[in-house]
């Protein structure tokens, strides 16, 4: 099991290293993969949510982001998963309305790389209990809710320049 102090560590955010510019993939990328891979159950879930909990920002949202893109960009299913599981993470401190967005660009990347986005969303929530709610709840709602342009986002790009821009 991966010890709390470490998620906070690589999680932290730092005003001046502008991750979401970073190249991508990038070494703190595959620092965070590693550490939502290591995220086996909800017990995990809990001790890893309550060393963020007194932190007052951190780059879980900007990580899910960059790896709905990454999981596109190189057609890896790996990121799709471990964007899915840091979006449980996500769910676990923050405005579930935050959470809910990048869902959708998660959604949007299974699409994409012709997964069923359903049964990817599922397969981690049956994993973390209460804390994959939000990915069940994503995956009801209407097909409308779920997409990129409800929730504000774009696809820009294609290939290794393929990413998700905001557009509000």
């Amino acid at each position: 099991m991966v010890k709390s102090t470490h998620f906070a560590d690589v999680l932290r955010f730092r005003p001046r290293e502008e991750y979401l510019r970073m190249p991508m993939p990038s070494e703190r990328d595959e620092r965070i993969t590693g550490l939502v891979e290591a995220l086996r159950d909800r017990l995990a879930v809990e001790a890893a949510a309550r060393s963020l909990a007194a932190m007052e920002e951190t780059v879980l949202s900007p990580y899910v982001q960059r790896a709905a893109a990454l999981a596109v960009r190189l057609d890896a299913p790996r990121y799709l998963r471990a964007g899915i599981r840091a979006a449980v993470l996500m769910a676990a401190n923050e405005d579930a309305r935050d959470v809910v967005i990048v869902l959708a660009l998660l959604w949007r990347s299974a699409e994409l790389l012709k997964l069923e986005p359903g049964a990817e969303f599922n397969a981690v929530a049956s994993v973390f209990g209460r804390y994959g709610e939000p990915l069940i709840a994503f995956a009801a709602r209407p097909a409308d809710g779920r997409t990129l342009s409800a929730m504000g986002y774009v696809e820009v790009g294609e290939g290794s320049q393929f990413r998700y821009e905001c557009r509000w």
